[in-house]
């Protein structure tokens, strides 16, 4: 690297290296999961209600999705593009609307099932569709 480009880099605050390195990783993460899936450009723009030339910009990376859209993303590629893992301490979770319980166990918990951690709260979504509090 030049010394000319060392310091322009050097330049750059680490919260935008950080958004331009997450940008990224969006970008790879949407184009690995529409090959795996089999899915076009132009198909994903349709789901999504989108332009194509939008889709575009994401999987080239110059886009900069709102976390609306990247949810929008998931629902219509079926799957998490970003995961945030999400740790709680809990006696248990409780299934909203139904009697059962869902022990967890005691200390930290992690989970892959879809979650929303607000406060000391944990939300969960299981396959059924019930809501649950931790």
């Amino acid at each position: 690297m030049t010394s000319l480009l060392r310091k322009a880099a050097a330049a750059v605050s680490p919260t935008t290296r950080r958004f331009v390195e997450r940008q990224g990783a969006f970008a790879v993460r949407v184009t690995e999961i529409m090959k795996v899936s089999g899915i076009t450009q132009r198909q994903l723009a349709e789901k999504l209600g989108k332009n194509e030339s939008y889709i575009s910009r994401i999987v080239a990376g110059w886009a900069n999705p709102t976390l609306k859209t990247i949810v929008e993303f998931e629902v219509a590629l079926g799957q998490n593009v970003i995961e945030i893992p999400c740790q709680h301490k809990s006696e248990g979770s409780t299934v909203i609307g139904d009697d059962s319980v869902w022990e967890l166990g005691e200390g930290v918990k992690s989970t892959s099932m879809p979650a929303l951690c607000i406060g000391t709260k944990i939300y969960f979504i299981n396959s059924a569709g019930h809501s649950m509090v931790g």
